[in-house]
């Protein structure tokens, strides 16, 4: 008790000489210990984790970041390229991005597709590069910013391309976990009104890590896009987040208002966190393969035991590459390419493939790599009758100006503005006349298809036949209001004046793969995206071009359009022809590590675990099982929300009676925070045996306490230690309506193919379909728990522990001689407190053996 009260008398005396904690801080960014993140490896090498993420991008970042909020849960990630801190105008400036941004750069892996069998691709056009982030915060630091969402019925697709399973994809759940990643900032009144800003907060989160709204300068001409096709009669969606995207938006960016600087992954999930020791990042390393047990589980499934890697640049010999383990699970969040190229070298994928380079074949799985999509695009310029454009930005004088004004300024200036008017026009919108002969044509040729991409890529008939179920609901999109291109107004051309409206199909029927070249985990695989290799893309695509020169001379944007630069040639050889020597990708592939079930070419079950395996994760954008009609970046870091509830609500029911234990014996002490009364015993003690410390010194380790004890506070209830026991264990996500809680009911390598894409991704304890809430209840708690409903993650970080309005990048500041002797005396004080906590923690840890075999995931 009389530490307890000494507590409480330095932390009020604290209150008196410093200022409190402030998330809003112009300086948290450099001030605020964080993770652990360096090229040091040391600190991961021969170590154990509870968890092992490969590849610190959107999903890696988000879903790391997540899992660590437990703080018995150790999480490393490892990462191919740096940390950013080389790049750090090119990555947070936005207009950056695009003027002066890191494609063919070492923040981009330099990716090179294999010659296109419809398209001329060339360097210059970018139809043979490949863009793709390699650094922390992946291609979420180095793309354009789009922050949006596909429609309802896109989601609601995964569901249907998954009939038996028991967790829920769908719009609904999707939106959820999309919005619990961002916080919108709503954007002027004159902004709103100048450029027919539609929006409505319901659709947008309010409190997630990822900052998103619209950037201080916008061009005027923007203001034409919206008249534009409200006189042609199309749709103006209320918001392109709402789950109808039909039509033209200005759309939200991954901009924070307070600086104008980019919100990406590493800025929005890592750098304002309060200091986790949990958490260690490894940067300029590559994981090789994973390392798997030689015996399986009870079921069959291999198991994941840790990964390999080695030194990003080659140098580490294949003898002597470095190694750590996973008590748990390893988690490969490597994107579209990097996924599948993992898993191929790991022994996991087409049988001939792996066999052709000599390689262990541990699972036989043909969708590995295959199933690939993307957006192609094409490009029609204009020019105008006004000369400001993006363009004067390549003027050095006016760039320097502009870029002293970002720096000084909040970010006030041209750099910050970003592309953002976007529309998805359905099929009707821009093939009306001749749409029910195209929708024939397409259907009564799909079996002619079928067998030309089974010649193409050797595809297994699993695979052909995961395909024929996504061509079917793609074909189904033609008679919905379901975007099928995607229209860009971009405010940079060739020259001044000059315009373009880039315009990508959203739903292709050509399909491609992802294939290693060799062994070597260091040589790039083969990237074929086959595009335009259906018929009915290219058609899609010349209607498209059509579309777009309509708009040029619609409404206001036909005053302010004054000459056609390229496809001046309307007929549709010359259009055709133009598409293949101009068309690239729109940065948007998945697909390769598809959520499908077994006998439909799947790759991960709805709970994203690889099949044949009962420990190894995949959370990036190659899940996703069919191309959808938007940016993926905002449905990536939707997809890796709701993978960390899955997995946290997995880890926390391993021990069903301690857990109620401790929550009943936290409520007997009064407080509901027995872990947090802990630790500021531990701290009473610290400061009895420092004693005359100074003042300062005391204080900040005080603060720090109080930090400490606020997030105890936060895990003890998102773990459900230290609070009342009303089902608070366990995070909100959702099933499908006439499921059953039972998640108990999965299946091992021998019954796979039966049970499609599996069914559980905790084990609970059984209950009936009619215990369950009317329509997608979320999660029951486990057993001795009342069913009430799960708290969200987002709900339970607040002071400073949660993901507020952060300057999150100030580089207009330089840090003053005071602050970094503060850093420096804040360091020492921080590795003594730790030092003590070591000493005095009581919060028992979590089991550092493979949990998930106790507990498995896929149970008969």
């Amino acid at each position: 008790m009389k530490l307890q009260i000494s507590s409480l008398l330095l932390a009020s005396l604290a209150s008196s000489t410093l200022a409190a904690y402030n998330p809003h801080s112009q300086h948290k960014h450099w001030l605020t210990s964080r993770a652990d993140t360096s090229d040091d490896v040391s600190k991961v090498n021969n170590k154990d984790f509870d968890f092992i993420v490969v590849g610190g991008g959107v999903g890696g970042l988000a879903v790391a970041a997540r899992i660590s909020e437990n703080e018995n849960l150790t999480v490393a990630v490892i990462e191919a390229g740096g940390d950013g801190s080389e790049h750090e105008d090119q990555i947070y400036i936005p207009g950056y991005s695009y003027l002066n941004g890191l494609t063919v750069s070492d923040y981009d892996w330099n990716y090179k597709v294999v010659q296109q069998q419809v398209i001329n691709g060339n360097d210059q056009t970018f139809g043979s590069r490949w863009p793709r982030g390699k650094g922390l915060g992946g291609s979420g630091a180095i793309n354009g910013l789009f922050w949006c969402r596909a429609s309802s019925d896109e989601y609601n697709a995964w569901n249907t391309l998954n009939p038996d399973s028991r967790i829920d994809w769908g719009w609904e759940e999707m939106q959820k976990y999309m919005k619990k990643s961002e916080t919108l900032h709503k954007p002027s009144q004159e902004h709103i009104d100048t450029f027919n800003i539609n929006f409505d907060e319901e659709y947008h989160g309010t409190d997630g890590p990822i900052q998103v709204g619209w950037p201080y300068y916008i061009y005027d001409p923007v203001k034409h896009w919206i008249p534009a096709y409200d006189s042609l009669g199309i749709n103006i969606p209320e918001d392109g987040a709402s789950g109808n995207n039909h039509g033209p938006v200005i759309t939200t960016s991954t901009i924070n208002p307070s600086n104008m600087s980019r919100s990406d992954p590493k800025a929005g999930y890592i750098d304002p966190l309060p200091p986790r020791p949990n958490l260690t990042i490894l940067t300029n390393h590559q994981v090789t393969t994973v390392d798997f047990s030689d015996e399986k589980d009870a079921d069959g499934n291999l198991v994941a035991n840790g990964v390999y890697f080695g030194k990003t640049d080659g140098s580490t010999d294949s003898n002597d590459y470095f190694r750590a383990t996973a008590n748990k699970e390893v988690i490969l969040s490597g994107g579209t390419v990097n996924t599948p190229q993992t898993l191929q070298l790991s022994g996991i994928g087409p049988e001939d493939l792996l066999q052709q380079y000599d390689i262990e074949v541990k699972n036989a799985l043909p969708g590995v790599g295959h199933n690939l999509q993307d957006h192609a695009a094409t490009s029609v310029y204009f020019n105008t009758n006004v000369a400001e454009t993006w363009y004067e930005l390549k003027d050095d004088q006016t760039a320097a100006v502009e870029l002293e004004k970002w720096r000084n300024d909040d970010g006030k200036s041209k750099w910050s503005y970003v592309n953002q008017a976007i529309a998805y026009p359905d099929a009707n919108d821009i093939m009306s006349d001749q749409l029910d002969n195209f929708s024939s044509n397409i259907q009564n040729n799909i079996d002619e298809y079928a067998d030309s991409v089974k010649n193409m890529y050797n595809e297994d008939d699993t695979v052909i036949a995961g395909m024929r179920e996504q061509w079917n609901i793609t074909h189904g999109y033609l008679d919905k209001e379901v975007g099928q291109l995607e229209m860009l107004m971009t405010m940079l051309g060739g020259g001044p004046g000059e315009i373009g409206f880039q315009l990508a199909i959203q739903h292709p029927f050509s399909r491609g793969v992802i294939e290693i070249q060799s062994k070597d985990p260091f040589t790039h695989p083969a990237i074929d995206p086959g595009y335009l290799t259906h018929s009915a893309d290219m058609e899609i695509m010349r209607q498209g071009v059509r579309f777009a020169i309509e708009l040029s001379k619609a409404g206001e944007m036909g005053d302010y359009i004054t000459k056609q630069e390229n496809y001046n040639n309307n007929t549709d050889e010359a259009i055709d022809m133009a598409i293949r020597n101009d068309a690239h990708t729109e940065y948007h592939p998945l697909g390769t590590a598809a959520m499908l079930p077994l006998n439909k070419g799947g790759v991960v079950n709805t709970s994203l675990i690889v099949y044949g395996t009962s420990n190894l994760r995949v959370v990036d954008s190659s899940i996703i099982p069919i191309e959808i009609s938007a940016h993926l970046m905002a449905t990536t870091y939707g997809i890796a929300e709701k993978a960390a509830d899955i997995i946290k609500t997995h880890y926390s029911q391993d021990d069903p009676d301690e857990r109620n234990k401790q929550g009943s014996s936290s409520s007997e002490e009064g407080d509901g925070d027995s872990g947090a009364n802990k630790k500021g015993i531990a701290i009473g003690v610290v400061v009895g045996i420092v004693g005359l410390a100074t003042i300062g010194a005391v204080a900040w380790a005080v603060r720090r306490n109080m930090k400490k004890r606020a997030w105890a506070h936060s895990m003890a209830v998102s773990t459900g230690r230290g609070v009342e026991a009303e089902g608070e264990g366990s995070p909100t996500w959702g099933y499908k309506e006439g499921s059953s809680a039972n998640l108990t009911g999965g299946v091992g390598a021998g019954g796979l193919a039966a049970a499609g894409a599996g069914a559980g991704a905790v084990a609970v304890t059984s209950q009936s379909d009619d215990t369950l809430s009317p329509s997608r209840p979320s999660f029951h708690s486990y057993d001795g728990f009342d069913g009430g409903a799960g708290v969200a993650v987002s709900d339970l970080l607040t002071n400073g522990h949660g993901y507020g309005v952060v300057p999150q990048h100030d580089f207009s500041r330089s840090i003053s001689s005071i602050e970094r002797a503060e850093q420096a005396q804040a360091q020492a004080q921080a590795q003594a407190h730790t030092h003590a906590q070591d000493e005095y923690q009581q919060t028992p840890s979590l089991s550092s053996t493979h949990d998930v075999h106790t507990t498995p995931l896929f149970k008969q």
